[in-house]
């Protein structure tokens, strides 16, 4: 979560009412008391800083000299923002929103190139393109380079750092530099736009010592969000995928007493099973795992307008959650994975057959590659495909599977028999385009 410090009250007032139109109130918002002097407005600001939120600092055209003052006196992860206006509250509303959006991505999306290794910086000297609905996340793993030169002739060396677009367009950086952009968009073949053989040493053990300091800080601010939920049962719905997994990590280390919840689908991806065990078994959670057949036979494959499955999931989800007095669900959303989730509050109510339950998002805010880290430095595996090339995980009969991610079933023999088709029926497409 963000604390977004002004000066004044009067600009306070202003961005509180973004907070609560937008963001459901649960952003923290400071005022310095309106001093125009460091020395006048040192104490409201070390009050601020109290709280573990990451501060955010707006600042009118008149105030640069102040905001240099006070950024000096912030450790840790922050980003100011000197607005066109003489004082924040000039600025239309919308404007400000927009300005707070942008932020948010550097904070998701800038990467600085420092001794060897990626290291997470909304300064973004790196110039990754900025945009609320985009992603970043790290490509390692021997599976995964393999199969980048085998099946797309791209290597991507031992570790990339990858920034996906919306419509899954990604690009490619080895090092500080571009090394290739590929298209894999949704029911079309993957097309490799173009590429650089120009792969660099980068070690993933470098970027990791280089991030602690900015991932502790952004899960002690997610710790202290989760704190206010103490009152309740806490339930994780987990998937075995990378932000469910850190959804749960910081459950754990904040809550008593933390369940999991497991709905295994009929076409679950494969190695779950085992990645599950073992997580859970480690982590010492209490863990639910719910069966649940999918009868393709009756109601075909699912579809992106018939997504039946989807359906049956929350059913068997809701049915485990009703056991329990008073329930809250931590999920492991996050901005970048699209639109709609972006503009959710990271708290929302919803109304259920059992029921109305909280969802409560404590990485809505962080990247693909700040969650990939966070597991690691908490001393876990990913699930292991990620290691082989796929950047979600879902159903091995998701209508949301491109192409590449079918392609890496078929490559690794997981691919059930009742897809085949669809795959056939992409590589003809492929053949046309050629």
């Amino acid at each position: 979560m963000f604390n977004i410090i002004v000066r004044a009250r009067k600009d306070a007032k202003a961005i509180q009412y973004i907070n609560e139109r937008n963001y459901g109130g649960w952003f923290k918002v400071s005022s310095l008391g309106g001093g125009r002097k460091f020395e006048e407005v040192v104490d409201n600001l070390r009050e601020a800083l109290e709280s573990s939120y990451i501060p955010i600092l707006l600042f009118g055209e008149k105030e640069k000299e102040l905001a240099e003052d006070v950024s000096r006196e912030i450790k840790g992860p922050y980003y100011t923002r000197i607005l066109r206006t003489k004082r924040v509250r000039n600025m239309r509303v919308d404007e400000l929103y927009e300005n707070i959006e942008e932020i948010k991505a550097r904070f998701r999306l800038g990467v600085s190139w420092v001794n060897n290794g990626y290291l997470f910086d909304p300064q973004n000297t790196m110039g990754i393109e900025l945009h609320p609905d985009y992603d970043i996340y790290f490509a390692f793993g021997k599976g995964f380079r393999r199969n980048m030169i085998k099946l797309l002739g791209v290597d991507p060396g031992d570790f990339a750092l990858v920034l996906r677009k919306t419509m899954n367009r990604e690009e490619y950086y080895s090092g500080p530099n571009k090394i290739a952009e590929i298209e894999k968009v949704i029911g079309k073949p993957t097309d490799v736009k173009w590429r650089i053989p120009a792969v660099m040493p980068v070690s993933l053990e470098d970027s990791l010592t280089l991030n602690v300091e900015y991932i502790e800080a952004f899960e002690k601010a997610s710790m202290e969000f989760l704190s206010k939920f103490q009152d309740k049962d806490v339930i994780v719905p987990w998937s075995g995928g990378k932000d469910s997994t850190a959804a749960l990590i910081l459950a754990s280390k904040v809550f008593d007493d933390v369940t999991a919840v497991y709905v295994k689908m009929e076409y679950e991806m494969p190695l779950t099973d085992e990645y599950i065990e073992k997580v859970a078994k480690k982590l010492g959670i209490n863990l639910i795992e719910t069966k649940v057949p999918m009868p393709i036979e009756k109601f075909g494959l699912p579809t992106h307008s018939n997504r039946w499955c989807t359906k049956m999931k929350v059913e068997a989800l809701y049915n485990a959650v009703a056991e329990f007095r008073d329930p809250v669900l931590v999920v492991g959303d996050r901005d970048s994975e699209s639109a709609r989730r972006r503009l959710k509050p990271p708290v929302i109510e919803r109304k259920t057959p059992v029921g109305n339950i909280l969802e409560i998002m404590p990485i809505k805010f962080w990247s693909g590659a700040m969650v990939q880290l966070y597991i690691l430095m908490n001393k876990l595996e990913l699930h292991p495909l990620y290691c082989e090339g796929f950047y979600r995980l879902g159903c091995t009969v998701c209508p949301s599977l491109a192409h590449w991610e079918i392609i890496l079933l078929k490559e690794l023999n997981f691919l059930p028999k009742i897809m085949e088709k669809k795959l056939k029926e992409l590589e003809s497409a492929s053949k046309d385009e050629a």
